[in-house]
This record gives structure tokens, sequence and C-alpha cells, in this order.
């Protein structure tokens, strides 16, 4: 059985939001770097997205945040795997 996810659409896009596997009731994105979804979406349309070959995985630097993501196989969806202020490490 997989995790949960919040899935949120805008923009045309559908957006999934994996809970933590250690703590289950809050988003893996909020309990590691303390960012919200409506950070992921604002930094997915804030600026390009770069294909990193060796992590396999979209990478965005938006104005405020930097965002991790990929595709889901089935349905193309965004799949956020982290979102954390362009000021962290």
């Amino acid at each position: 059985m997989g995790r949960s996810a919040l899935i949120i659409e805008a923009g045309g896009e559908r957006f999934r939001f994996y809970y933590d596997p250690e703590l289950p009731a809050v988003l893996h994105i909020t309990w590691r770097h303390g960012t919200t979804p409506e950070d992921a979406v604002e930094a997915f349309f804030d600026g390009p997205a770069a294909w990193n070959e060796a992590r396999a995985r979209f990478e965005t630097v938006g104005e405020r945040h930097v965002l991790y993501w990929t595709r889901h196989a089935h349905d193309q969806s965004v799949i956020v795997i982290s979102c954390f202020g362009r000021w962290e490490d």
C-alpha cells in the first residue's frame, strides 16, 4: 500500500503532496522544511525547470523557494519531492 497524499489542482496541473512517513498526519514538505503546498505551487510556476539527470528529478528555483519534483507515471501529475526556502542549505 502506498503513502497517503494530498492532491491539489492549480494552474491546469495536479499536484501530489505526500505525508511524512515519520509523522503521517503532516505533509513531508511541511514537517521537513516548514513549507506549504501553496509555496510549492508558487515555485513550480515561478521559474524554469531543469532536469537533474543524476537525481532523476526536475528542479525549479523560484524567487522564494526551490522545488524538487517529478511526474507521476500514471496520470502525469506533479509529485512534489521537496520544497524549501532558498535561504536553506
